[in-house]
């Protein structure tokens, strides 16, 4: 994956600190020399706090 000719990019929900999803995505991050991106709401954000995380998704795209 580190040589994939895209960027990989593991995101996180807030709420998740410490499940078992949080854990293993951290883990991912580290292994593919990366930090992850957080946000908002849990393991399924984008169905919980669809508008807050479309917001965070955008920003997130828009970085250079």
């Amino acid at each position: 994956m580190r040589d994939a000719a895209t960027r990989i990019v593991v995101g996180i929900g807030e709420d998740s600190t410490g499940q078992l999803c949080d854990r293993t995505s951290r883990a991912l991050a580290a292994a593919l020399g990366s930090a992850p991106v957080f946000f908002p709401g849990g393991h399924v954000g984008f169905t919980e706090q669809p508008d807050t995380f479309a917001a965070r998704l955008r920003e997130f795209l828009h970085r250079d």
